[in-house]
């Protein structure tokens, strides 16, 4: 599915609900506009060790990675009341992802007498930082019951266009026999564009100022991959919390 396509789908329902808000009696539906802290504990990538080998060369790998992003984000959106109860919600986030993966290799045969490898190692260590830019695009139900806390409470759900752009990496190579070499070819994603379901719980306080509070929870889970390797793999599910204000 083409980049085009997902905005398209994701553009067109608000643009058709809100010709369609407007008309309508302003009590009852009208749009708001806020901002929203949120804060995503899950890193933007899976790591681990792992270990490979080959006979042609003969030669014994070893894989490790990190991964790193900023936590705290501030995102604008955009609401429109369909219903007392239902809303379509619009959300333009931008994210920062980092990866890097250190590949230690052994060439020749281990001399099984030695308690220690003595074999001379050659090290690949890339650094690849990339930029994440997604729209979510949800519905909020608010009131699970008619009365008490519970008619603050609100489920949310829908779907996340994320497109990964700014790709920069940089690659160190130290050889065994002391010679190293540096690039900065950017590593390619296994996919620009990624689809995601989101699904969340929060909770609506409204102010005397009639200003919105919306602390929440929610879970993403992509579909795909953006960047995978020996050591590392982008994360399937994004658990975030956060804290909205609209007006």
């Amino acid at each position: 599915m083409s980049l085009r396509l997902l905005l398209k789908l994701a553009v067109v329902p608000c643009v058709i609900s809100g010709a369609c808000l407007f008309a309508e009696d302003d009590a009852v539906r009208r749009p708001s506009i806020g901002l929203r802290f949120q804060y995503t504990q899950t890193r933007p990538f899976e790591t681990f060790s792992t270990q490979a080998s080959t006979t042609k060369p003969i030669a014994d790998y070893n894989y490790s990675a990190t991964s790193s992003s900023r936590g705290l984000e501030l995102t604008p959106n955009l609401e429109y009341r369909l219903t007392s109860k239902l809303t379509l919600g619009l959300e333009f986030q931008f994210r920062h992802a980092q990866y890097r993966q250190l590949t230690e290799i052994r060439s020749g045969k281990k001399d099984p007498t030695l308690a220690n490898d003595d074999r001379k190692v050659s090290t690949i260590t890339e650094t690849t930082k990339a930029s994440y830019w997604e729209v979510p695009l949800l519905a909020h139900y608010y009131g699970i019951t008619r009365s008490g806390p519970g008619a603050k409470v609100y489920l949310t759900g829908g779907v996340a266009l994320r497109r990964v752009a700014n790709i920069r990496t940089g690659t160190e190579y130290s050889n065994a026999d002391g010679t190293t070499d540096y690039n900065e070819i950017p590593a390619s994603p296994d996919r620009t564009n990624q689809l995601g379901l989101v699904a969340g719980i929060g909770y609506r306080i409204i102010d005397d100022f009639h200003i919105k509070w919306t602390p929440e929870v929610r879970i993403t889970h992509w579909q795909g991959t953006t960047f995978q390797g020996p050591a590392f793999r982008s994360a399937a599910n994004q658990l975030s919390v956060g804290l909205g204000v609209a007006f």
